[in-house]
């Protein structure tokens, strides 16, 4: 399924800037060379779409001449910096030649998406109005932010490998390793010295610049649309391939739309909308079950991915990509979740009952499609974590009778594999492990399922409160306890709307 990317320049920004601050959550994730690769692309792409954006009407001197903006040669500068460290690393051994980082890539293709959209409905128009001003400084700000939180995270990875290349030739006490540790080395200071820069431009704009950002109000339908395409695109993807980059990424997707779900009937639920006493008992604990099994999911899939094997399926990752915009849309304020009040006047609440109900059962295919995908012969994964969780497993095995402290020997990956960390077939109790969490993911989304059933019926209570315009007095927990959690994490959290 082929589909369109429907996102903002506004979108595009935000999602860039959330996967340089997720990048920075991974540690363990960070590949030093790979990333070092991919860095220079960030930044050309940054640079154009910054020559993309209109330009910033500047006060008018005394003298009449024309003044060059600072910030427009600060990001040429880092531009320059950024082309004479990678060709600088041309033809060296480290990082050499290999695969990209695929966020860092995401990251690029996002900018590269922005200055497309602005070059192709650019027109010549008058000097901006103030708000436009605004928005133009937020997205300036925004680019610049991303810039700066990248080059923390590729430096943070540089100088890991510069101490581990160290510390291997503290313990071998030979040379082999001095070129590339040179090299590491002086990319780290390169990037350090970028980092500085980008920090101090933005050192007095953000965050304060990002309050005049404009933002549409959410389009009614498009939640709606970007479930009912993501759900179908889901089941394609996984019915044609089984990737565990895929089911990490459908696992990270079906939590936010929970999450989303949850927090849009709670805003139902303090408006009448829905039954308050069915919500809190049965609707809301089922829900948060369910999420936090997908969560699950997505750890363990995540740890089966292959560092060199992240690259998702692209119909898949826009699916995704235009749900979490979607849901940040509807309920998101800034990094916080909206006010029921504030939820209320971007939606219908009234049908927030049928779309939950639609996404609870929908959710429950997909757990299936997953536990499917579990027992798939074809499914690998990555030999490290294939290792130690075949060693979890057999250990609290209660039917084998011979552990692994009996029996040192015993291996399911060879040394080789685990070195390079690449992909290998699961032994069989690896394989009954992942297939008895994908079926208590069935069981979770079952439940939540069932517990939606009656959410057409309104207490007499709620109702009439409904009827007076006035929220209910009886509420949970404030919306802002619950934060937004971004792709974040490395992870997104979880969330849904209409």
């Amino acid at each position: 399924m082929t589909g369109k990317d429907k996102r903002s320049v506004g979108e595009l920004l935000l999602e860039s800037d959330h996967i340089a601050r997720a990048i920075l959550m991974d540690v363990d994730e960070m590949d030093a060379a790979m990333m070092l690769r991919t860095w220079g692309e960030v930044v050309q792409a940054a640079g154009d779409l910054w020559q993309a954006l209109p330009p910033v009407t500047p006060p008018q001197p005394l003298t009449g001449e024309h003044l060059p903006d600072s910030a427009d040669l600060a990001i040429q500068q880092l531009a320059a910096m950024s082309e004479a460290m990678h060709r600088t690393g041309r033809g060296r051994a480290w990082p050499g030649d290999g695969p990209a980082d695929e966020r860092l890539l995401r990251i690029a293709e996002s900018f590269a998406r922005a200055a497309d959209l602005i070059s192709r409905h650019a027109t010549p128009s008058p000097p901006l109005s103030e708000p436009e001003q605004r928005d133009l400084q937020a997205a300036r700000t925004r680019i610049m932010h991303t810039l700066y939180v990248g080059s923390h995270g590729v430096g943070v990875a540089v100088g890991r490998r510069a101490r581990e290349l160290e510390m291997k030739m503290a313990a071998r006490g030979a040379l082999t390793t001095g070129d590339s540790l040179r090299q590491a080395r002086a990319a780290h200071a390169r990037l350090t010295a970028f980092e500085q820069h980008a920090g101090a431009l933005i050192s007095g704009t953000y965050p304060r610049e990002l309050a005049g950002e404009h933002r549409e109000p959410p389009a009614a339908s498009r939640l709606a649309q970007a479930l009912a395409s993501w759900d179908v695109q889901a089941h394609r993807t996984l019915t044609d391939r089984v990737n565990t980059a895929d089911l990490m990424l459908t696992a990270r997707t079906q939590s936010l739309v929970l999450t989303a779900c949850n927090t849009l009937a709670r805003a139902a639920a303090d408006f009448g909308q829905l039954d308050r006493q069915q919500y809190m008992t049965r609707l809301s604990p089922a829900v948060e079950t369910s999420q936090e099994r997908w969560e699950t999911m997505a750890r363990l899939w995540k740890d089966l991915t292959p560092p060199h094997s992240r690259r998702v399926e692209t119909d898949l990752a826009r699916a995704a990509l235009e749900t979490r915009a979607a849901v940040h849309e509807l309920i998101s304020d800034g990094t916080t979740i909206a006010h029921a009040s504030a939820i209320a006047q971007g939606t219908d609440l009234s049908r927030i009952g049928r779309l939950t109900q639609q996404v609870l059962a929908t959710n429950v295919d997909l757990a299936h499609a997953t536990r499917d995908a579990a027992t798939n012969p074809e499914l690998t994964g990555a030999a490290r974590a294939v290792h130690m969780l075949a060693i979890a497993t057999r250990r609290h095995d209660p039917r084998d009778t011979q552990t692994i402290d009996d029996s040192p020997v015993v291996s399911w990956v060879t040394p080789r594999d685990l070195l390079s960390n690449r992909a290998v077939p699961l032994p069989d109790h690896v394989r009954s492990g992942l297939t008895a969490s994908a079926g208590s993911l069935v069981d979770a989304n079952m439940t939540a399922m069932s517990a939606a059933a009656s959410l057409d019926h309104v207490s007499a209570q709620d109702s009439q409160t409904r009827q007076n315009g006035e929220p209910s007095a009886r509420r949970g927990p404030p919306l802002q306890d619950r934060r937004l959690n971004t792709m974040s994490t490395g992870r997104p959290a979880s969330r849904c709307e209409r």
